[in-house]
């Protein structure tokens, strides 16, 4: 499949990640694309901004949709991620279908009500669960068969370091670094061998220790 996406990476079986530049944050993002069983779900996705680069990216997703056999599935980490996703839902509702799925705490500041609303704790497509970031409107994804942790906001790449917990002034009024290391803990308990935020460069050497460096880190 990373053939298929311009200029995208395979960090895992099925796994891809590709980046492209958000005009109004006014940096480089990093989306996924994961494919399970021929079913295509993408995490917080946005379309590359210069012509040439954007049609070809619609172009290879779209034998992507045509290949599934199932709906498109796009799952938002947060409100702030929402980006290309109404893009895509509008392109593929008719034929193959697509769903957007959106956490209950970012429902109400999103541009367009979310097909399916989760909370942390649910199962998502692909086998993706969700879990708390201590953060009413954001989650943390759990990808069980690639051993991956996706991060929208509050898990960074670093400069100094490889990860870390958001700034302060990052997150919103009366929730502190120190809540978000706290709920983001039982990510310990499992077999994290990969850490992707979508703000940054994706862990992939000792990620679990790394993980556990930036929560402790921030506690």
């Amino acid at each position: 499949m990373a053939s298929d996406l311009p200029e995208a990476r395979e960090l895992a079986p099925g796994l891809v990640r590709w980046v492209a530049f958000h005009p109004e944050w006014k940096q480089d993002v990093a989306c996924l694309a994961l494919r399970s069983r021929k079913r295509l779900v993408l995490i917080d996705p946005l379309a590359p901004q210069p012509t040439g680069r954007r049609r070809a990216f619609w172009g290879a997703l779209d034998e992507l949709a045509r290949a599934s056999t199932g709906p498109v599935d796009v799952v938002l980490t947060l409100h702030y991620h929402e980006r290309s996703s109404a893009q895509v839902v509008e392109r593929y509702r008719d034929g193959p279908g697509a769903v957007l799925w959106a956490p209950a705490g970012s429902v109400r500041r999103l541009g367009r009500p979310p097909d399916r609303a989760f909370e942390p704790g649910d199962a998502l497509p692909a086998g993706m669960r969700a879990l708390a970031t201590g953060r009413a409107d954001e989650v943390v994804l759990w990808l069980p068969a690639q051993r991956a942790v996706v991060s929208g906001d509050v898990l960074l790449g670093g400069v100094r370091k490889p990860l870390r917990v958001c700034p302060k002034s990052w997150l919103p009024r009366g929730v502190a670094r120190s809540d978000v290391a706290r709920a983001l803990m039982p990510l310990r308990e499992l077999p994290v061998e990969l850490v992707v935020p979508l703000h940054g460069e994706p862990v992939t050497t000792g990620a679990r220790e790394v993980l556990a460096a930036a929560l402790d880190e921030a506690s």
